[in-house]
């Protein structure tokens, strides 16, 4: 397990479940797990990264989702011809969106095929909006698939995966200010119950100042008791 963030090696992003072991299983439990979330997202737009976020079914009529991936497959052309659906062809670690455009934002597994998790990262910080949702799955480490290095099926090109401690990506989204909502590990099959193979995080997005100015406080001052005045006062009544 590689400490640096950043990978010395270029690595590809799969581009379908369907190249991974187990990969529609994977598929098919995170769009269960999602879908109790995702109508709690408030806005329009909602950026689903790479090929295997385009994948997680979103049963949602007004949200506009954009699917944005550095390479185009005819699977991913299909899904772009959904209602509502528009598909972008950009690198991951430079979105072709204004700061604060997004009201939401589906990372699957792809911080585990990323060179650069942490400036992925920071664009979806950039990109969403304030109280905007983050998605977040990845694979558990603590589990047998620690000691796979690649992930394919035989019958695909090699897929180089790292592997993260949840703890290590809570710590990076607690420093660009993300509260974390829930965590949870999935079992994507019940002969392996011992061991989940998914680990999900929801985040929100919190905007704090800087620096804290309180507002002063004036009190006006009230002349509760003065021996002086107190004498003239008696002088006079007398």
């Amino acid at each position: 397990m590689l400490w640096n963030a950043k990978h010395p090696k270029a690595m590809t992003l799969p581009y379908s479940w369907q190249q991974l072991n187990n990969g529609e299983q994977y598929c098919n439990v995170l769009t269960q797990y999602f879908s109790a979330w995702f109508p709690k997202i408030l806005g329009y737009q909602l950026l689903k990264l790479g090929g295997l976020s385009a994948e997680i079914t979103c049963d949602l009529f007004l949200p506009h989702q954009i699917i944005v991936s550095p390479q185009m497959t005819n699977t991913l052309k299909k899904l772009s011809q959904q209602q509502n659906t528009s598909l972008i062809q950009a690198e991951l670690t430079a979105l072709p969106f204004i700061e604060n455009s997004i009201d939401a934002c589906l990372l699957a597994n792809i911080l585990n095929f990323s060179q650069d998790p942490h400036q992925i990262l920071r664009e979806v910080n950039r990109v969403l909006a304030d109280d905007g949702y983050l998605f977040l799955s990845l694979f558990n480490p603590i589990s047998p698939l620690l000691f796979k290095h690649y992930l394919n099926k035989k019958a695909h090109d090699k897929l180089l995966a790292r592997h993260y401690l949840p703890w290590r990506i809570i710590d990076w989204l607690a420093l660009l200010n993300f509260d974390i909502l829930e965590y949870q590990s999935l079992i994507h099959n019940e002969k392996t119950s011992c061991f989940s193979h998914l680990i999900t995080i929801i985040a929100r997005k919190r905007v704090y100042p800087l620096t804290l100015n309180p507002q002063r406080m004036r009190f006006n001052k009230q002349q509760i008791f003065e021996p002086v005045n107190v004498f003239k006062e008696t002088a006079l009544r007398k």
